[in-house]
This record gives structure tokens, sequence and C-alpha cells, in this order.
């Protein structure tokens, strides 16, 4: 008579078990041991180090507007992360203010191609002193623009990413894109 089937602990086939719980263990711990993971010193210095450069680039070149902080990050496989949120321009004042459109799209315009640039020059200088990230990591700087006027500048990106592989900060091959 054919037995019928039982899924309770006491009807498994033990012997499965323990090899299928052995085999995930062995394999845990041999990503473990064979990754390549650089010292958290190392990366906790060029991290702040990297986020601190870019916190007082944008304070010089975006003055008078409340910022946030950039935050680093690294991303195993990839590189370093330095993201962060910033208006180019501070909002309209309902009352009293003298300021055009035009004045307004101006400033925004001059400030994104000044971000750009010195954004650009800093990945050049402070990638290839950082000793955490391999020659075929990558280092971005993710600026989320926050547009605090959007009838005066409706054409303002959304984002703007630079990236650049470390091997490649000799050549100046820094790729800038901008999402809407």
């Amino acid at each position: 008579m054919p037995q019928i089937f039982n899924c309770s602990p006491s009807a498994r086939n033990h012997g499965i078990d323990i090899m299928l719980k052995l085999g995930f263990c062995f394999l845990t711990l041999s990503a473990m041991a064979f990754g390549q993971v650089p010292p958290a010193e190392k990366m906790n210095k060029d991290a702040i180090s990297l986020q601190n450069a870019v916190n007082e680039l944008i304070n010089n070149a975006i003055p008078g507007v409340g910022l946030q902080n950039a935050k680093a990050a690294y991303l195993e496989g990839y590189g370093l992360v330095v993201s962060l949120e910033a208006p180019l321009v501070p909002p309209r004042k309902p009352f009293g203010d003298t300021s055009t459109a035009g004045d307004f799209r101006a400033s925004a315009n001059q400030r994104h191609k000044d971000v750009i640039d010195k954004l650009t020059n800093l990945l050049k200088q402070k990638v290839p002193a950082l000793e955490s990230i391999g020659p075929t990591d990558s280092v971005a700087i993710i600026f989320n623009l926050v547009n605090t006027n959007p009838a005066d500048v409706p054409d303002l990106p959304a984002q703007i990413v630079l990236t650049v592989k470390k091997q490649d900060t000799a050549s100046g091959s820094i790729a800038v894109r901008e999402y809407k």
C-alpha cells in the first residue's frame, strides 16, 4: 500500500535537511571569506573626505540657500556614491520681490553650469587620491535639484549625475547625465 504524503517534521528525511543547512552555511561563509571588502577605516575616511568636499563646494557655489548635507556610501561592486539635494536659486518671495522670471532663469542656468564645472573638477582632483576604491571602481555624485520656481525655470533638470571610474580620471572622461 502506497504511503500518503505527509509534511509533518517527524515524517521528513532529516538527512536532507542537515545537508541543505550545511550547504547554505558553507556558501554563506565562503562568500564572506573570499569577498574583497575594503577596510572600514579607509572607506569611512574617504567617504567623509569626499562628502565634506562636496558640501563645501555646493555651499560656496550656491550661497544663501538652506542646504542639506551630502551623504556618502560605498556600494560593493560599484564604488563610492555621494548624494545631496539642494535648490539652485531660493524661492521667490510673494511680496516685495522685484526679480523677474528672466533673472531667476539666468541665475539658475549660471549656477547649474557652475555646479557641473566645479563638481567635475572636484572629481578630477579627489578620485585619484581615494585609497579605499580599486582602479575599476567608480565614484558618483548624485545631485537632486529642487526646483523652487517651476514657473520661472520650467526646464531645470530634476537630477544631475556625475560618474567616473578611478582609472579614467587621468583622461578626464567624467560622464555627466541630467534627468528631467
